[in-house]
């Protein structure tokens, strides 16, 4: 067929309007196409297989109304939203665990590389000290004080209730003993005891006088994280006659509280005397409103104020990544503990801090035996113990030149002569005989 015969399609030509809306259509939504008639041998072979599979008969409609949707069932407490905090944390060392390096290091003529001292730390947050501020405040405003810490283990909250409620949990033993007495067993009509629906442990009927204290021991030493509403929804009442006489005869023993170093004949207190006691002779000195808190990263990291434990998380990351606060702070604490530091190989090499004070070795007026062990150091740097000093008396020369600095001896075994930038690494390594 030519070109000029091609057939030229017309598009007005139809009407792409649908059956549904055309009005004289006669055709109903739904009606597809007619159903085929049934033969004979379709009767024959009967219902096709899974016809009607998954086909349910629709029943009566529901009714749509909110009030029959089932209720969701309960969550644990909604902790309560905490204030929006901005802080900013510096990195420290702890004071103990600094003190116990510094001892270390200046008992000890090895040379350190400084950066592993620092990550050291930041990889014990026991070890880490953070000193925890507000930010942004206004020069002339007066900083706000959003924590309450506990003086005896650096506990922090964000007020004085819960402060108080740590310490009664954390610290009333510090100061009470406790002792298991017997005692008579409850007397009276007990309809019903409680049992906790989570542990199992029998509580006891909820018309005895100590039933408050009881339950408050139980969310005190089992469940800290709960309320005692919340608690107590998990309480089931069990009235079984042979539970309930169980628990009275199981009830012979009750625990008392004395205060610690009073002798035999301190008065015995419940746990309510107790609190009260303590609250009025002890509580005041354990705590602090600071303006700045001080707190150990092991327990900022743990700490239920979501803010502070968030915060510290973050600036330990930063410093494991590039150790800048706890450098700058370490370096302050050993520079004033008079220990010496060093570049290895160059200006910009490894830093090094250790307790000797290095000096160059007259190598001319020493006795033989000490200039062979020198002047093999000077001629073959970093090298290994059992190359320099074969023997004990050699050991014991080489030992010598390490203490009075003549020597620089790193922590990882290899021995180098003292220079402006002392050599340190394997590429300064010669292959040579065992001195002699």
């Amino acid at each position: 067929m030519s070109t000029d015969e091609s057939v030229k399609l017309d598009l007005g030509a139809f009407d792409f309007t649908p059956d549904w809306a055309k009005k004289d259509a006669g055709v109903t939504v739904g009606k597809m196409r007619p159903a085929r008639e049934e033969t004979a041998a379709d009767a024959a072979r009967g219902p096709q297989r899974g016809a009607d599979r998954g086909k349910k008969p629709f029943g009566p409609r529901k009714p749509f109304a909110r009030g029959d949707r089932r209720e969701a069932p309960m969550r644990g407490p909604v902790r309560p939203e905490e204030p929006q905090l901005e802080l900013e944390v510096k990195v420290l060392p702890e004071t103990r665990a600094l003190g116990t390096i510094i001892r270390k290091l200046q008992q000890d003529p090895h040379a350190y590389k400084f950066k592993e001292l620092a990550r050291f730390f930041l990889d014990n947050p026991e070890s880490v000290l953070l000193r925890v501020a507000s930010k942004n405040v206004k020069p002339g405003e007066a900083a706000p004080r959003p924590f309450h810490q506990c003086k005896a283990c650096g506990f922090a909250a964000l007020s004085a209730e819960e402060l108080v409620a740590h310490i009664l949990a954390a610290h009333l033993g510090d100061y009470y003993e406790t002792r298991e007495v017997a005692c008579e067993p409850p007397k009276g009509n007990f309809p019903c005891v409680a049992k906790c629906g989570l542990s199992g442990v029998v509580l006891g009927p909820p018309n005895i006088h100590d039933f408050t204290n009881r339950v408050q021991e139980m969310i005190r030493t089992r469940y800290p994280d709960m309320t005692e509403e919340a608690y107590r929804a998990h309480l089931e009442m069990v009235r079984d006659p042979e539970a309930i006489e169980a628990w009275r005869q199981s009830a012979t023993k009750k625990t008392v509280y004395m205060a610690k170093g009073a002798g035999e004949n301190a008065p015995q207190l419940t746990r309510e005397q107790a609190e009260g006691a303590f609250r009025q002779s002890f509580l005041a000195p354990l705590m602090d409103n600071p303006k700045v808190l001080m707190i150990t990263a092991d327990r900022a990291l743990k700490s239920p104020v979501r803010a502070l434990a968030r915060a510290a998380r973050f600036a330990l990351e930063d410093e494991r990544r590039t150790p800048r606060g706890m450098c700058f702070a370490l370096r302050g604490a050993l520079y004033h503990r008079k220990l010496n530091f060093f570049r290895a190989n160059d200006a910009h090499g490894p830093e090094f801090v250790t307790s000797v004070a290095y000096k160059p070795f007259d190598a001319a007026h020493a006795i033989p035996e000490l200039a062979r062990v020198a002047t093999f150091v000077v001629e073959h740097p970093c090298s290994l113990r059992e190359e320099i000093a074969p023997d004990a008396e050699s050991a014991k020369h080489l030992d010598w030149l390490v203490s009075t600095g003549h020597i620089v001896a790193y922590v990882n075994g290899a021995y180098s002569p003292v220079e402006k930038y002392p050599k340190y690494g394997p590429q300064w390594r010669k292959k040579a005989p065992v001195a002699q």
